[in-house]
């Protein structure tokens, strides 16, 4: 919203996003092994991780315009739903012997932008479970 709001320009910004991005490993890195555990130290992590991210995405759109404007276009989908199917499966994995953190995450990422997608696809075929996903499609406000 801060940068709608302040219309901050973030092309050509992928360098920048990748310093912060190192920065952010590093900074991780350190703070771990030296267990702090402070609620400022972790928004000030949050805040540049999410940086980074944003200036790498923008830095790298027009390389990947369209699978951007595919994940754009799911984007609710994907924040309403994505728990549904991510700790289903993990508990899954949990219960069949796969303990592997690399697994997990790697599993996990992809089930939760796979599942919401595939659900938002079969109600958008059915209108009225689409209704759950955008009820301003549906609702006449009357003035």
């Amino acid at each position: 919203m801060s940068i709608c709001a302040f219309n901050v320009q973030l092309k050509g910004r992928k360098v920048q996003g990748m310093i912060c991005g190192v920065l952010f490993i590093i900074l991780s890195i350190m703070v771990y092994t030296a267990e702090i555990s402070s609620s400022a130290v972790s928004f000030v992590m949050g805040l540049l991780a999410c940086v980074a991210v944003i200036m790498m995405v923008a830095g790298f759109e027009e390389k990947f315009g369209r699978g951007m404007e595919f994940i754009a276009k799911y984007t609710m989908p994907i924040f309403l739903m994505h728990t549904l199917f991510a700790a289903p499966l993990r508990s899954l994995l949990l219960k069949i012997g796969i303990e592997n953190a690399v697994l997990h995450v790697v599993f996990g990422l992809g089930i939760s932008f796979v599942g919401p997608v595939m659900a938002a696809w079969i109600m958008k075929k059915t209108k009225w479970l689409e209704f759950f996903l955008y009820p301003n499609k549906f609702v006449k406000i009357r003035n």
